[in-house]
């Protein structure tokens, strides 16, 4: 029988316990209330925020919960309908297919300009889309949503076009959230599915055919507006 010496066991552990322990600043943690509580139905779509009212009830000054809140909003969990006012996300059918008759063409203008590049950096791609496997295998939903928006993100960024990338990050990250907003429950079997029709698009991107890349945008893109599209929302 294999042994292991105390020392030799020590010293194959990647990760020693007795690390600095990661500080979180105040502002973090308001965010990762709100957070929670729009998760957990505590705070529920379209319902309007204030920052003197969150200030009140998380007991933080309101320079914080503003700081809070554009992080939220740029996740995708608020949404600013007047300069002054905000609320929790809410998408209607209408919204929805607004933004996707936008999203379909932009994210197609992406994959053209990373298909006509020498070398596409997609290795950022490669690393998400090997999270969302994962999280489909266990059915993390809120992982699995991450990881697919950081997907988008990092084929975005791959363009090297600052104003294609704003574009999208100005549109995509709520339709993300929402799905988390309204808990949406997809089954294993279309977590798998979607995350082949990402390894799909991946695997054509450096072969530069127009065609190929052309119909597997357009797959993804029609998937994900039909599972969006049937989210819970309110007319």
């Amino acid at each position: 029988m294999k042994t292991h010496s105390a020392q030799g066991d020590a010293e194959a552990d990647p990760q020693p316990s007795l690390q600095c322990i990661p500080r979180e600043s105040l502002k973090d943690t308001v965010v990762r209330r709100i957070r929670q509580a729009i998760e957990a139905g505590e705070l529920r779509a379209g319902q309007p925020l204030t920052e003197l009212g969150l200030a009140k009830k998380l007991g933080v000054a309101q320079p914080t919960i503003r700081e809070a809140l554009l992080e939220l909003e740029f996740i995708g969990f608020v949404e600013r309908t007047a300069p002054r006012k905000i609320r929790v996300t809410l998408l209607t059918k209408a919204a929805i297919r607004d933004i996707y008759m936008v999203r379909a063409r932009l994210e197609m203008l992406a994959a053209e300009i990373i298909a006509a590049q020498a070398s596409p950096n997609l290795a950022p791609c490669w690393e998400q889309l090997a999270e969302m496997e994962e999280a489909a295998r266990t059915e993390s939903l809120v992982r699995f949503w991450t990881a697919d928006l950081n997907f988008h993100r990092a084929l975005w960024r791959a363009t090297q076009n600052e104003s294609l990338e704003s574009s999208l990050e100005r549109l995509v990250p709520k339709l993300f959230s929402f799905g988390i907003i309204q808990h949406a429950h997809p089954s294993a079997e279309a977590l798998i599915e979607m995350t082949k029709l990402h390894r799909h698009l991946l695997e054509i991107l450096p072969g530069r055919n127009p065609p190929m890349i052309h119909d597997a945008m357009d797959l993804l893109m029609e998937k994900a507006w039909l599972d969006d599209a049937q989210l819970p929302q309110m007319t």
